[in-house]
Parts: C-alpha cells; structure tokens; sequence
C-alpha cells in the first residue's frame, strides 16, 4: 500500500488508486519499493538504462518472467512533486507520459517533460 506523506486529501485517494492500479497491472513504480530476488534481477538484465519509465520497463519484464506479487505492507513516499507541481497536473502529466511510453515514444523524449523534482 503506497501513501504519500502530504497534507493534501487527495493524497490519500492517489495513493490507494495506485496501489489497486499496481495490484491490477503488476506494473510498480520507483517508489513503491520494488524488490526482487537476485536471480531474477540478473536474469532481466537489471533496470535498463533509460532516463524515465526504467521502473515501467523493469516491471513489465518481471510480469514476463512469472508470477508477481504486490504485498501489504505499507510504503511511505515523497508528495513534495505533487505538492509543488499541483494534484491534478501531476495526475495528468503522469498518465500522459505513460500512455505515451506505452504507445512507443522514447524515454529520452519523454524525459524533456518531466523535471526532477529534488
């Protein structure tokens, strides 16, 4: 269970709509601590070198590898782009990087719109 450790109320909601997405999907990102046996990571070839979507990539080749299991314990994460960029903006920009993505658009160009937010 991800939650985002803002002040927000929307940020509850976020949280567990990502969470039943990543249920749903098998599909985690960065900061849903994925975790993976040693074996397994080898054999993928560990996260690609790609500068946005590494996340995305390496769960689709684990779905690809087997059986994948999203557990219950909960994981606290950063709502500072959230926070910064704005609630719904970011849930905009998030879902069109990663349609994007899915459709075939290159990481390296999809990264010109997504800023690091440290």
């Amino acid at each position: 269970m991800l939650t985002l450790d803002g002040d927000h109320w929307m940020l509850q909601v976020i949280g567990a709509m990502i969470s039943l997405r990543s249920r749903f999907t098998k599909i985690s990102t960065g900061d849903q601590a994925i975790f993976v046996r040693r074996d397994v990571f080898d054999a993928i070839g560990g996260f690609p070198d790609i500068p946005l979507m590494e996340d995305i990539a390496f769960s689709r080749a684990l779905r690809r590898m087997g059986n994948v299991s999203c557990l219950h314990s909960r994981v606290i994460t950063s709502a500072r782009r959230w926070e910064t960029e704005g609630v719904w903006k970011t849930i905009l920009k998030m879902w069109t990087l990663k349609s994007l993505y899915l459709l075939g658009v290159s990481p390296f160009r999809l990264k010109r719109y997504y800023a690091d937010g440290r």
